[in-house]
């Protein structure tokens, strides 16, 4: 099916999941009065607004597809249903959020057509349009069809007079491409790619969307709701730096607002690729307010400790309701598992304009993992992951900008087990299945490797020391001096750790017990801390496997302190791919190659800080500023969220690395800072904010970079 909506660029898409109760009743009910067997879609449901039109396929194998759609009582809803294949005969039903049929075109005398018309809403809520072929599941007919949803929504129950209209103005100063975009407390959205809403929202036009285009003269964009009644609530406000064409740098905005002729504003600045918040509050009495709220750094659950302090119970297999609201923008729950669970939870928005954020923490809380979008078909929020420890877990529902944010709204929350394949079963002592791997000729007689879900071996050829360490995706990491870790992974060989019995066919092994395997990145490193007192030439071989398969077969010759690095990614059905691997040295930063990348820059001023991100695609990021001879500069490099662990470098006007920062407290604080580092010259200066481990690094994560002039 594709959903021929126009709006496909911004991520914040005003989509909703159905409840499957409503589907399994329409399902049931209508099949049954058919007398044919009843069938699961195989598709997902897709939510529709006003004006969308679909396209789908019914064949034997999907012989019935599903939409959704959010009404208020009162709106007036057309369906209307075109197909060139004539076997199929398609039959269109519409379902009330309690399953009650309330509209239905089953005349299979126009076999290639079906027009529902005017459909009155009885309650507010989410309703379900199954279209069916006309021979349901019997029969090989098979063939597309497009499907319109026309109509006239209400705005709310709750709506206010607004005598000369609301207004929202964008404006800015330089020749580059911001975006504004206006959600209002139904559910609406207008922007570049949605301009106007079923509310009355419409945008006047995308000014700079062009960059060949682009102007500097007083460049704004203005969404306004005509006078007249509008819906009260929240307006979120999200300003969009989309494009910096030619011209770069931040950006400082004015963005204004008013409503019965009375303004306010506000001002701000973005870098390139950021987004700023801000909503509008209007009461049902028309008083109303412009709330700042700044650019959007990403999680940070520090802001929810009160609520992650005060959990309520939930249990595994139910589902329970809440509301997210500007004052109230999180709700914690807590549930207790064991280690080798895996568990789906689904944060679904029921009314209102609410774009939810979910989020996971472990029993010590901290963050394990989010998510926003489940797709980039809805807004809801999903998480499946396998828990690494026994004990109570949170989960924090949430919404997109959390505390910054405007979206508003009730929600349902989910919380299940699934059977990921692959996982191998504990044996009746719960500690996995026992089975032992002989270890390497001319090691201990009658030793042994435990055989684990994951297995790291590492053998070298001489006595020298050669430290393994593996970080799990948590961000914790196993080796000789943590031997031990909470998702389970365990050091068991340390070869010729500290040059103490040394053996020339040293083995080191780390593994996770056949009950442990937590999907996502891990990062394998190899360290060549001494020779103890053997001149020969090293030569390692590391062998990683995971649930018995080998992801990571390699040989390499490591030199004195040299450092090598590798990747491997596991799956949520348990599969595992090998990622990037080399030689890197944190005191040198060529291997990024950065020096083609210093002319796209991100400035950044004495005083400012800025946010951005790492990730496997994005391993750094550069930004410039304006200095002078004698200068003294500190930069700090900060982790917001994720296992990131930052690296910060100091490059000179002609392109030359002149300092760099690691970890502020070795071992303890992977945050990263330059400290009262002196220029030599005048000129642009640049900074690289990057990751432990360079271009073969693992971790990912949000950051804050901050320069100051001492």
């Amino acid at each position: 099916m594709t959903v021929k909506t126009r709006f496909r660029t911004f991520p914040r898409l005003v989509l909703r999941q159905a409840g499957l109760l409503a589907l399994s009743v329409i399902l049931g009910a209508v099949l049954l009065s058919l007398a044919l067997p009843v069938r699961a879609q195989d598709g997902d449901e897709r939510q529709l607004s006003v004006g969308d039109v679909v396209t789908g396929t019914l064949d034997s194998d999907d012989f019935v597809q599903t939409y959704t759609f959010f009404a208020n009582t009162g709106d007036s809803i057309s369906l209307s249903l075109t197909t060139e294949t004539e076997a199929l005969a398609p039959m269109v039903f519409v379902s009330a959020p309690t399953g009650v049929i309330v509209a239905q075109d089953t005349d299979l005398t126009s076999p290639t057509t079906v027009s529902i018309p005017e459909i009155s809403i009885p309650t507010n809520g989410t309703y379900t349009i199954m279209v069916m072929r006309g021979s349901g599941a019997e029969g090989e007919a098979s063939g597309e069809f497009e499907l319109e949803l026309t109509g006239v929504r209400q705005v709310s129950e709750q709506t206010v007079t607004i005598e000369d209209g609301l207004l929202f103005d964008l404006a800015w100063a330089e020749a580059v491409n911001l975006n504004l975009e206006v959600r209002d407390p139904v559910g609406g959205t207008v922007h570049a790619f949605n301009t106007s809403a079923p509310s009355g929202g419409t945008l006047d036009a995308d000014v700079n969307g062009n960059c060949d285009a682009a102007i500097s003269d007083n460049p704004t964009e203005t969404i306004a709701w005509p006078a007249g009644d509008v819906p009260a609530g929240s307006y979120e406000i999200i300003i969009y730096y989309v494009d910096a064409c030619d011209v770069g740098g931040p950006q400082v905005f004015d963005l204004s607002a008013s409503a019965n002729g009375t303004p306010q504003s506000l001002s701000g600045t973005l870098n390139p690729g950021q987004r700023y918040l801000a909503r509008l509050e209007l009461g049902s009495d028309g008083a109303w307010t412009l709330v700042n709220g700044g650019v959007n750094a990403g999680l940070d659950t520090t802001l929810f400790r009160s609520e992650i302090a005060n959990p309520d119970p939930i249990a595994v297999g139910t589902t329970v309701t809440g509301v997210i609201t500007n004052d109230a923008p999180g709700q914690a729950y807590s549930f207790d598992a064991t280690a080798g669970t895996t568990v789906r939870i689904d944060l679904m928005a029921q009314s209102g304009s609410l774009d939810t954020n979910l989020v996971l923490l472990a029993p010590d809380n901290t963050p394990l993992v989010n998510n926003d979008d489940a797709s980039e078909d809805t807004t809801n929020s999903a998480i499946e992951r396998n828990l690494a420890v026994d004990g109570t877990y949170i989960i924090l529902a949430t919404r997109y900008g959390l505390t910054i944010g405007g979206t508003e709204g009730e929600y349902t929350l989910e919380l299940s087990t699934v059977e990921v394949a692959g996982t191998p079963a504990p044996d009746a002592t719960g500690t996995g299945t026992g089975v032992t791997t002989p270890l390497p000729e001319g090691t201990e007689d009658g030793a042994a490797l435990p055989q684990g879900s994951i297995e790291v071996l590492l053998q070298w050829n001489t006595n020298a020391d050669l430290q393994l360490q593996v970080r799990d995706p948590s961000g914790v990491t196993v080796y000789d001096d943590r031997p031990t870790i909470q998702s389970g992974g365990t050091l068991d060989e340390d070869g010729n750790r500290e040059c103490i019995d040394t053996t020339t066919t040293p083995v080191s092994y780390i593994y996770w017990p056949p009950n442990r395997l937590v999907p996502g990145t891990y990062e394998v490193e190899i360290w060549f801390q001494q020779n103890c007192d053997d001149t020969a030439p090293v030569n390692f071989s590391l062998t990683v496997d995971v649930q018995g398969e080998t992801v990571i077969n390699t040989s390499q010759s490591p030199t004195l302190n040299s450092r090598y690095m590798i990747t491997f990614d596991v799956g949520n059905d348990g599969t595992a791919t090998a990622g990037p691997g080399g030689f890197f040295d944190m005191a040198n930063a060529n291997t990024l190659n950065y020096q083609s990348r210093l002319d796209t820059a991100i400035p950044i001023t004495y005083g400012g800080t800025v946010s951005g991100s790492i990730t496997d695609r994005q391993e750094f990021e550069i930004y410039s500023f304006e200095g002078e001879q004698g200068d003294i500069v500190t930069i700090t490099l900060n982790a917001t969220g994720g296992t990131l662990d930052t690296a910060v470098y100091l490059i000179s006007p002609d392109g030359i690395q002149v300092d760099y920062g690691d970890d502020v407290i070795p071992g303890e604080n992977t945050n990263s800072v330059i400290d009262e580092a002196t220029l030599a010259t005048d000129g642009t200066y640049y900074i690289i904010a990057t990751h432990y481990g360079l271009n073969v690094g693992g971790t990912e994560g949000t950051y804050n970079l901050t320069l100051i002039q001492e």
